[in-house]
């Protein structure tokens, strides 16, 4: 803003910081859901600290409570969703493996008395898993994945067989143990999703098309939508006619659900098999038929614009896109559709940068601070 805008546009612009909120989880809540990403980082440090840990504590005797480590699960998924991965690891480098004493119920019994197993929360192991991937190390990923996968399927046996999660003798109530069953067979199949989407990272698409596969025995439910990832998987590297046999199968489970959404993922895997043959007319049709259905649909919408484009109708595309970002901009004001929006105006205008400072200004009202502004090109 100060660079492009000058400063009085940028002393206007109000986001929360980590000193407007109130101190506690109820202003993490808030920072988070106002996209203010990088000030949500800071309180998690300044909350960390008052339990006593953080900052300068490192090698320190550890005083974890559930509620501490959901405050670094909380912090640790934040630097991931602003790409800091470096920090992450750095952050993640004290909890080990994730299974040292200290993280255990049974290491605090006067606080926890009773209790056992791992107080880490299930997504903070996950997280763990998942980021050497982004550090350019994807079989690390896959090791680490492999082992909560034994993990789980262990879990889920014990259960089964009618022991107790650990394998020890203890009766547990029959709506207990089957609640507990359902818990680990999801996350059983949230370990299998993260593996899948590894492979996909490691473009061995042989086995991420399996591990996708062995994840709708976890979640039945979600069947067409991954039937439909899987389609989009092929569409990608150019496999049409595989992927049209997936879209197909997506129709036939899509027979036993009614209701829009199910109409919409119809016309829309419909919509991207025409894009792949580069048939950009008959893709279009089908995106317009769906935002007969849904006028608020974003990659419908965004879609349909870059079908004009390739269509040659750079002023209609550009209509397109300027009317949703007009008509919602809470909604619309996002990377992939500025990205494209700026794109056409380069082709367009030779006025390209003061509508490239217009979106920022537009951007400045509704966005955070973990607005990435490379989307908009202004150089």
């Amino acid at each position: 803003m100060l660079r492009f805008l000058g400063e009085q546009a940028a002393v206007k612009r109000q986001v929360l910081n980590a000193n407007s909120v109130e101190q506690s989880f109820v202003g993490l809540k808030q920072l988070i859901s106002s996209k203010n990403w990088r000030a949500a980082v800071d309180l998690c440090g300044r909350l960390l600290t008052a339990h006593g840990q953080g900052y300068g504590k490192s090698g320190l005797p550890t005083n974890h409570t559930t509620d501490s480590l959901q405050l670094w699960f909380v912090r640790l998924a934040l630097l991931v969703k602003l790409n800091l991965f470096q920090n992450a690891e750095m952050e993640f480098e004290p909890f080990g493996n994730l299974d040292q004493p200290d993280l255990y119920y049974e290491y605090h019994p006067q606080v926890y008395p009773g209790r056992k197993g791992s107080m880490v929360p299930f997504s903070m192991r996950i997280l763990h898993a998942e980021l050497p991937q982004y550090l350019g190390n994807p079989q690390e990923s896959l090791d680490r994945l492999h082992s909560m996968k034994i993990i789980c399927a262990k879990i889920l046996e014990n259960l089964e067989q009618g022991l107790a999660e650990d394998g020890s003798m203890t009766t547990i109530a029959q709506e207990n143990r089957q609640a507990s069953a359902q818990l680990w067979r999801a996350r059983l199949g949230r370990v299998m999703y993260s593996m899948a989407n590894c492979l996909l990272l490691m473009k061995d698409y042989v086995l991420a098309v399996e591990a996708y596969h062995s994840v709708i025995k976890y979640y039945p439910q979600q069947e067409p939508q991954l039937l439909s990832g899987i389609g989009r998987i092929f569409l990608q590297i150019g496999d049409i006619k595989t992927a049209e046999k997936y879209f197909q199968d997506v129709e036939k489970v899509m027979h036993k659900l009614d209701g829009l959404q199910s109409q919409i993922m119809v016309l829309m895997n419909r919509a991207f098999l025409h894009l792949g043959q580069n048939n950009f007319a008959e893709a279009h049709r089908f995106f317009t038929e769906i935002l007969r259905i849904d006028s608020s649909n974003a990659v419908a919408n965004n879609n349909a614009a870059v079908c004009l484009l390739y269509l040659g109708k750079l002023k209609d595309s550009l209509r397109q896109l300027e009317g949703m970002v007009q008509q919602d901009p809470q909604h619309y004001l996002h990377e992939s559709v500025l990205f494209n929006l700026t794109t056409m105006y380069e082709l367009e205008s030779s006025r390209s940068m003061q509508k490239k400072q217009a979106l920022l200004e537009a951007v400045a009202l509704k966005e955070g601070d973990s607005f990435n502004t490379q989307c908009l090109k202004l150089g």
